[in-house]
């Protein structure tokens, strides 16, 4: 035991890993809920929601010294959420259609940006955070996807 004499509060010795768990813990509890209103922007089924985001987080958790070695975290494991909310979709879950038409029209960065700002209604900086970005990046998603033509509707020709 050491004492913290600028404090006058004794400190113990805190094994690494109970360190590690304790950091995981934190991210998962402070991004869980926004995880989830993510997946739930995408997917329209509750089931598939809670898989996407389980998964995230029981890989996030089993890698998570790895990731507390990458240079942004938070991009990491916002990738896996993503890559885990695709994979919902390729294996047939049913889709948000309002959501689909977007990331159809823009790429993923850019829709991400656009779903968290005006459809989830998250600040420019929460978004950034949660995507693991800086917020100019976000601000400069949002002004390329006003720019972005709608899709167009394919012509028939008669």
């Amino acid at each position: 035991m050491r004492v913290d004499l600028a404090l006058g509060l004794s400190a113990r010795r805190v094994s690494p890993l109970a360190v590690t768990d304790l950091g995981f813990r934190a991210f998962a509890e402070r991004n869980q809920p926004r995880y989830t209103r993510y997946a739930s922007a995408r997917l329209t089924r509750d089931a598939d929601v809670q898989v996407a985001v389980h998964i995230t987080f029981g890989l996030a958790g089993g890698n998570w010294p790895w990731l507390l070695s990458q240079p942004v975290l938070a991009a990491a494991v916002w990738a896996e959420l993503r890559h885990q909310v695709e994979a919902r979709l390729a294996k047939g879950a049913a889709p948000d259609r309002d959501a689909v038409a977007l990331y159809k029209a823009l790429p993923r960065v850019k829709a991400d940006s656009v779903l968290l700002c005006h459809r989830l209604h998250f600040d420019v900086e929460a978004a950034a955070e949660l995507m693991g970005v800086e917020p100019p990046v976000v601000e400069a998603s949002l002004r390329a996807a006003k720019r972005t033509p709608p899709p167009t509707a394919e012509r028939k020709d008669s």
